[in-house]
């Protein structure tokens, strides 16, 4: 999971050094926030099955 979101982050970055317009790093922001939410919630409510609780 770390590493999904670590290459989506470095992604981003990428896209922020290299000449292009705004709205595809916004667009590639959401996308790697709402993924990363994702993977978030689905981590969290994988533990819970053990006793886990937030």
């Amino acid at each position: 999971m770390d590493t999904l979101i670590l290459a989506g982050l470095l992604g981003v970055l990428y896209l922020i050094w290299k000449p292009g317009s705004r709205q595809r790093v916004l667009a590639a922001w959401w996308i790697v926030a709402l993924l990363c939410a994702g993977l978030l919630k689905y981590h969290i409510t994988s533990g819970l099955g053990l006793g886990l609780t937030w």
